[in-house]
């Protein structure tokens, strides 16, 4: 390391090579505001940093280095630089057996063809960074507006940005129109989420709103350098002023504008450009780097090292032999040569043909040349395009079009389409993925007694409250003994007397306080004051002091907006129980307590993050009392609690977890004047902390959130989606093995997975949770293991339950015990779980023997790592954002649309790919090993059998149209086959028809065909020399043109045998590639004289003519052709008569012949952003069956009605 850093100062210094070594970086950056210089500390200030421009750049090439970078990345390929070398080899050696042209032409063919399909790429990328480089944005100078191209704003710039107006770069906001300082942005295009989100500048900045008062501003901002995570910002702005000291802020988030984002309901803003171009968040993560492999591209790189090593071995045993036999029989008695016809023989720099180490060397490179077409050079091309063309089937399904968001499916990359069909673990997200993430408010806990939500009241729940000790004994028994049915989500009856007591104390509990203050909600009203609706476009920022006196009272037309579900439907409890929130301003919050309004000033937000679990806020009320105001997590909460009804809050949480709710536990205390000025300088004290503000903040807010008064729970239940039960009992079913990672409470996960049918009544359920130190948690695996053992000899499924805390202890040091287990068990929850847990279990399971293929599903920024570290990343498109989607390689709106995905899809998708691979290398055996049998015949001298044209456009065009489109549209089974047997599914798994005995098969097959079509032709004319009705003599190139014309129809016959499904796409595939390669033939036999040809040995001229006007060659062709697929034909029966699939698809094809009528067959009606060809699966209308739970869905949306 330091003769690296010696050697990178070295070179800095160095004019010549300074340019070569990037320039070392700062850890923080200086911006000056208005790009205005200003003296710091007292010393004059310099120009330091260069920044780069605003252009943007998303394209890879330029119109000057497109085709040597293009070229290079092409050849940086191992198939594609093999062939170079061999083409390169054909044109280095001399006198080589055939053209140069055979290797060349086809892998220029290859080139070509990936080059305009990037060009074109390319070409839609620039188009696309034109449009946003030249759009006009106005900066400040010189105290005016002045309009310029967006690539032109440079770092420190001060720009206007106007209402719906993406912001060109990351901006520091440093005033709006509005009176705050605040503005709405719009984040989809970062994160997806479609919700309002609010900014505002720092109280210094927020009167400058005019170009002559910006253009004064003196100061500049101190800050980090570019990072990609979109809600972490540290940096300060410093303003001086001559007549005052310097004034430092800290810089949050919450002050950043970033490039992509939209401006709404706001008419103006001005910020400070503090990164540009490539430096903005949205660019740093616009670099996907994904290094996931499929499994067939793995074999497929063993298939070609194996093919490598059955070349060289051919290679070398001719080359043998040719040696062993040269000097025999070669020269005659008076010393010329015998095989005058061969030159090459003797020519290259041995002219009287001795056996030289040269000379054996050069054979072996001619024999290498021949044999090298068993590689076919247009696989990757083919696989390619398959691949790419078979993802959009994904998007067309109509039936994973999800109606409530309006979304089809989406494909986005092509490369593991493939590994669909191969899942063996399915690790899932919670709340969002398997359930709706829309909550509603059902139970509390205030001061120690239970309540429950009955018609817009809050009534006492004195029955369960009595109940709750057995109750909590009856869920400690169930925990330690077998799974039965899930629990009950059925409420006990409330009597209606009871519904009116004690409303009015708990309406003045601090409960409803801290739920109506604590939180980040925004609110948005329909500016024509109808309901509010999902076009921001027509809804307005409320003003708290322009409302009408009905706003006032009840807030019915008011829209809240939360980045989480909860706190929305916390907010929403309280305005139903008449306790509203009307929003801030100047940080004033004002909530209505059932017709009184209170204000409250806000001073501090500690948001909420997934360590801490929870979330505060320091606000002053209408007394002049200072509250810190906390809600989170019980497990975060209750242990910073030092008052208040603690035990028994825990009982209820836990009861309510029993049911399956979400739970949220709620406290408060209040604070003197002293305490509150020394909590607030500590944290602005660690807001500028440049360089361990993440650290200095967590320890402010732990002395923040110490010594609570516990007031009470909240539980709002999130429901499961449709399906979810069906879907998870079919995985099972297909030998998928689903883990369930969630952040919630162990309660309420247990209780969702028995819902789910993650967990049955089959199971026996352990637990490996609240270890109290990593001895006890060793101790505890050890006998967890026994216990597994033992369930095992019983033959019991063993469902595991673990938690973060726990599992945090053992990762590291224990992980293949842990590993082990889990592995054995049936179904595993892991709850309390952060982001890098999941994605560390994931990783633990990747890493396990067997290399068992795994697939991660989540909705939400949380599911992110662990989406990207599983083989196969999966996002639903949910209420969280889009991060989830965007990151993933597939998505879609639902999770029971997996089941389609991956049974259906998946299963084709492998099937179709798999069967591509080994046709590719069955057909080049069964074609140029004839090359290998032919040496024997001539003198083992590296002759090819096969015309410049044959060996040229084999792989291009004879062979390759119906291979591809049998990978678009092969449906060996159907599927609604696939989707009523998910057991078919688990024999694809672990890459079962790339096994060695498929390869094989296919290639022993090959070699039998292509012993048919040599032998069986060299039989014919070695006893029949002359051919056709003119008695021509027959020559090699009728010899080989016979070889081909029956080994491309066997290779043919042999790809329909493997096909069960035909469309009409699919024969007019066949009849192109039999009527034009002929015809090509046919034209180039009867007009291309010898030269053309491009080699010295063969004439093509009249072939076809010889070969075609000859009752006997047609005679041969048959019986030949029969005998080479024979035991294609015999395999093909014995499947069909023995697979239980096959089977029963004839079965029910024979009922539905006599059982559909034309009027069960029901019409859907299409999307109309889908095209008429998403209807059509594999060119076949796709027959939708009646979807009762679809209907169910429309029916709640109140949408069109739409007949499945």
């Amino acid at each position: 390391m330091k003769i690296q850093e010696a050697f990178l100062g070295c070179a800095r210094r160095t004019p010549l090579l300074k340019r070569c070594v990037s320039p070392v970086r700062p850890d923080k950056r200086i911006v000056y505001l208005g790009g205005r210089y200003v003296d710091i500390d007292g010393e004059e200030a310099t120009v330091g940093q260069k920044y780069c421009d605003n252009t943007v750049t998303t394209s890879k090439y330029t119109a000057w280095n497109f085709i040597f970078k293009n070229l290079y990345e092409q050849f940086l390929r191992i198939a594609n630089f093999y062939f170079l070398v061999v083409a390169v080899l054909m044109f280095v050696v001399p006198n080589t057996p055939v053209s140069p042209v055979t290797s060349a032409l086809p892998l220029a063919f290859v080139l070509v063809v990936t080059a305009l399909k990037q060009a074109y790429e390319d070409y839609l990328r620039h188009k696309e960074d034109k449009v946003v480089n030249l759009r006009e944005y106005e900066v400040i100078k010189d105290g005016r507006l002045t309009t310029i191209k967006s690539h032109n704003i440079q770092v420190g710039d001060i720009v206007k940005v106007n209402d719906n107006e993406q912001f060109p770069c990351d901006l520091v906001l440093l005033s709006s129109s509005d009176d705050q300082g605040q503005c709405t942005i719009q984040t989809a295009n970062l994160d997806g989420e479609t919700n309002l989100k609010t900014f505002i500048c720092v109280p210094e900045t927020r009167s400058l709103d005019t170009p002559g008062q910006l253009d004064n501003i003196q100061g500049y901002i101190d800050c980090q350098q570019p990072i990609t995570d979109l809600y972490k910002f540290v940096g300060n702005i410093i303003l001086l002023d001559s007549s005052t000291a310097p004034v430092t802020k800290a810089l949050l988030a919450q002050n950043i504008l970033l490039r992509g984002a939209k401006l709404k309901n706001t008419s103006y803003i001005y910020g400070c450009a503090i990164y540009t171009g490539p430096d903005t968040k949205l660019a740093l993560n616009s670099v996907i780097k994904s290094g996931k492999r499929s499994c067939v591209e793995k074999k497929l790189n063993t298939y070609l090292l194996f093919f490598l090593g059955y070349m060289f071995i051919q290679c070398a045993l001719s080359t043998i032999l040719r040696h062993l036999n040269l000097g025999q029989d070669w020269k005659n008695p008076d010393g010329t040569r015998s095989q005058w016809y061969i030159p090459f023989l003797f020519d290259y720099g041995n002219p009287q043909g001795d056996d030289t180490s040269l000379q054996q060397f050069i054979d072996f490179l001619y024999f290498y040349i021949i044999y090298n077409y068993v590689i076919p050079i247009s696989l990757y091309v083919t696989i390619e395009l398959q691949k790419f063309m078979g993802s959009l089937f994904f998007g067309f399904d109509v039936e994973m079009y999800d109606v409530t968001i309006n979304e089809c499916a989406k494909a986005n990359t092509s490369d593991l389409n493939e590994e669909l069909g191969q899942v063996d673990y399915l690790f899932c997200d919670k709340t969002g993925t398997l359930t709706e993430n829309e909550m509603q408010f059902r139970q509390c806990s205030i001061d120690g007694k239970l309540y429950i939500e009955e018609g817009g009241m809050f009534v006492p729940n004195e029955r369960v409250q009595m109940e709750m000790a057995a109750a909590k004994t009856a869920r400690e028994l169930q925990r330690t003994t077998s799974i039965g049915s899930a629990a009950s989500n059925t409420q006990p009856a409330v009597s209606s007397a009871a519904a009116h007591d004690n409303v009015d104390g708990i309406s003045t509990s601090p409960f409803f306080e801290v739920l109506s203050l604590c939180h980040t909600v925004q609110i948005e009203l329909p500016s024509n004051g109808t309901a509010a609706n999902s076009d921001h476009d027509n809804i307005e920022q409320v003003d708290p002091v322009e409302r009408t006196d009905m706003d006032e009272v009840d807030g019915v037309h008011y829209k809240y907006n939360a980045s989480s579900p909860d706190e929305k439907a916390l907010v929403e409890a309280c305005r139903m129980f008449g306790i509203v929130y009307h929003g801030s301003k100047d940080n004033q919050l004002r909530v209505t307590f059932h017709g009184k309004t209170r204000a409250y000033k806000l001073h501090e937000v500690l948001e909420f993050d997934s360590d801490r679990k929870c979330m505060s806020v320091i606000i002053e009320n209408d007394e002049g009392e200072y509250q810190v105001l906390c809600k989170g997590a019980e497990s975060a909460v209750l242990k910073r609690c030092v008052s208040g009804p603690v035990d028994i809050t825990i009982e209820h949480v836990d009861y309510f977890a029993s049911l399956g709710l979400r739970t949220l536990v709620i406290a408060s205390k209040t604070i003197d004047v002293q305490e509150f000025h020394r909590l607030r300088d500590l944290i602005e004290t660690a807001k500028q902390n440049l360089t361990n503000r993440d650290e200095a903040l967590v320890e402010a807010f732990e002395q923040v959130e110490q010594g609570l008064n516990v007031i009470g729970a909240t539980a709002v239940e999130d429901k499961l989606q449709v399906g979810v039960k069906e879907t998870i009992e079919k995985l099972r079913m297909a030998g998928i093995k689903v883990w369930v990672l969630t952040g919630d409470k162990e309660e309420t996960a247990v209780n969702i997975s028995h819902s789910a049918g993650h967990f049955d009544g089959s199971m026996s359920l352990l637990g490996f949770t609240m270890q109290a130190s990593a001895e006890d948690a060793h101790t505890n695996l050890l006998n967890l293991k026994k216990s597994v053992d033992g369930l095992e000899l019983e033959n019991k499924q063993v469902a595991l339950v673990v938690d973060g805390a726990s599992l945090a202890m053992i990762i590291e040091e224990h992980c293949n015990i842990f590993r082990e287990i889990c592995l054995r068990c049936a179904a595993v929850l892991c709850c309390r779980m952060t982001p890098i847990q999941k994605s560390k279990v994931v990783k633990l399971v990747k890493q396990s023997k067997g290399n068992p293929t795994t697939a991660a599903i989540g909705d939400g920024a949380n599911d992110v790592s662990m989406i990207q570290e599983a083989h196969v990343g999966i996002g639903i498109m949910g209420k969280e954002g889009r991060q989830a989607a965007r990151s993933s390689d597939y998505a879609f709106g639902k999770f029971r649309f997996l089941l389609k995905a991956l049974l259906v899809h998946g299963h084709y998708y492998y099937i179709r790919l798999a069967v591509l691979v080994q046709y590719f290398f069955y057909k080049n055996v069964a074609f140029i090993t004839a090359n290998f049998y032919f040496i024997f015949f001539s003198a083992y001298s590296a002759m090819s059998i096969y015309d410049t044209l044959f060996l040229t456009f084999y792989n291009v065009t004879f062979t390759s149209l119906p291979i591809f489109l049998n990978g678009l549209f092969e449906k060996h089974v159907p599927e609604d086959v696939l989707l009523e047997n998910p057991k078919l599914y688990s024999k694809i798994r672990k890459n079962h028809l790339m096994n060695v005995a498929f390869f094989s098969q296919w290639n022993l097959l090959g070699l039998w065909h292509s012993i048919v079509s040599s032998f069986g032709i060299f039989l014919m004319y070695v006893h029949h020399s002359e051919f056709g009705r003119n008695g021509l003599q027959t020559d090699i190139a009728v010899y080989g043109t016979a070889i081909l014309f029956i080994c491309t129809t066997v290779v043919q016959i042999k790809l329909m045998l493997v096909t069960y499904y035909w469309t009409w796409i699919t024969l007019i595939g066949y009849a192109i590639t039999l009527i034009c390669n002929w015809a090509m033939v046919a034209i180039y036999s009867r007009w291309a004289p010898g030269f053309v040809t491009l080699t010295a040995s063969t004439s093509m001229s009249g072939v076809l003519g010889v070969l075609f006007s000859s009752g006997e060659f047609w005679l041969v062709v048959l019986l030949l052709i029969i005998m080479a697929v024979l035991p294609d034909l015999v395999i093909r029966a014995y499947n069909d008569m023995t697979d239980p699939v096959y089977l029963s698809i004839a079965k029910s094809r024979a009922e539905a012949t006599h059982s559909v009528s034309p009027c069960c067959v029901q019409e859907v009606s299409t999307p109309k952003h889908v095209s008429e060809g998403a209807c059509w699966n594999g060119l076949q209308p796709t027959r939708v069956r009646p979807n009762d739970e679809l209907e169910v869905e429309l029916e709640m949306l109140h949408s069109d009605t739409i007949n499945t």
